[in-house]
């Protein structure tokens, strides 16, 4: 990272790790220091991807090249911006969610609901690559170049070799073919995002459960988690519907999870992650929970639709087209459509109503989870 003087911050004190025996998730555990260009390194990295992609849609990365202070630095600034931006510029940089549908600028809390109506306690603050599109408050600007480079280690260095490994699990024979998709250098709606879960009381949880987000798919290619302690993130047993399991914490690493574009590409051969986030154990309670999240979805024109002449593996295993020709999206479509979709439709099936409630997107159906 940048070694000059660095702009001092307000630091966020994480929760301590819990002492409690929690049923986790067992994921595989990537180390991108295996990672070297030849193809006997990368196929073993990528026969792990292809193993977490065909049972949770989860896995986890270490040994990424990004420090554990720097992540920590990260988590800080975005605890600064949220916390020294006034409300009336918060107010003035608010996401177009229901507008445009997009990301960038601020996520009140309350903007959706919880399981029984309740309604959430999450802030949010977002930011593409191309931080010019879009006004930045000005707790912000202290921090931009450092945003900036750890938005492009994320995207070039950390993310390309995972749709690498994506591209070689799948038997495709250009293993660039997800990054095209992903140029960084083409207009896309990827963005970086901080989000702080404020600690909500016992008494609060009107629907007894005490769900903080609502089960559901990502809209994105995949979505990078800088890993952080409190236990709240869990992920659907696709063979068991009513478990859900833990997302372990490990520190310094990414969690990393794919969203439906790559169900589509994959004909549902890949899962798209379901996964919620609840109330953490008692001992990491009355505690707010602050994390730094890279999401990234194709570029604007990318069409998304199941890769059958592309992919030997999924020809081999007669995997369908998810799409009809004419229905499959483009990615600007789907990622806008979605966005607005998410402030309007966040409540999935109340009690006695099923697990899963589906919304007609588009020429999308989407599902969320309880």
């Amino acid at each position: 990272m940048i070694s000059k003087t660095l702009s001092e911050v307000d630091h966020f004190v994480p929760v301590k790790p819990t002492k409690e025996e929690l049923d986790y998730a067992d994921l595989d555990i990537l180390d991108l220091s295996l990672y070297k260009d030849t193809p006997a390194s990368k196929k073993v990295l990528a026969d792990q991807v292809h193993k977490a992609m065909t049972s949770h849609g989860f896995f986890v990365v270490i040994n990424h090249g990004i420090s554990e202070e720097t992540i920590e630095r990260m988590v800080d600034i975005g605890h600064t911006i949220l916390s020294r931006t006034p409300q009336e510029e918060k107010e003035k940089l608010k996401a177009d969610l229901t507008g445009k549908g997009e990301y960038p600028g601020f996520k009140p809390r309350g903007e959706w609901k919880t399981l029984g109506g309740t309604p959430d306690r999450i802030e949010q603050f977002n930011v593409v690559r191309d931080m010019t599109t879009h006004e930045q408050p000005k707790a912000f600007e202290p921090y931009r170049e450092e945003v900036q480079e750890f938005i492009d280690t994320v995207h070039k260095d950390i993310l390309y070799k995972i749709l690498r490994l994506f591209a070689i699990s799948l038997e495709i024979g250009d293993e660039e073919l997800f990054v095209k998709a992903h140029s960084y250098d083409k207009h896309d709606e990827s963005w970086l995002r901080w989000m702080e879960y404020y600690d909500i009381p016992a008494q609060a949880g009107a629907d007894g459960k005490q769900l903080w987000l609502t089960g559901h798919q990502d809209l994105t290619s995949l979505s990078l988690l800088f890993s952080q302690p409190m236990a709240t993130l869990q992920v659907r047993d696709y063979h068991d519907e009513a478990q859900w399991k833990f997302v372990p914490h490990i520190a310094g690493a990414i969690i990393v999870n794919a969203g439906e574009p790559m169900m589509w590409w994959t004909g549902n051969y890949y899962k798209a992650a379901v996964h919620r986030v609840v109330e953490p154990p008692a001992d990491q309670r009355s505690h707010d929970r602050t994390s730094v999240f890279y999401f990234t979805v194709p570029n604007d024109e990318v069409v998304i639709n199941t890769l059958l002449k592309e992919s030997s593996l999924l020809q081999r295993h007669a995997v369908k087209k998810w799409f009809k020709d004419a229905d499959a999206p483009t990615s600007s479509e789907w990622v806008h459509n979605r966005v607005k979709a998410n402030l309007q439709k966040h409540v999935a099936a109340k009690d006695g109503e099923g697990r899963t409630s589906s919304q007609k997107i588009g020429t999308v159906t989407t599902t969320w989870f309880k």
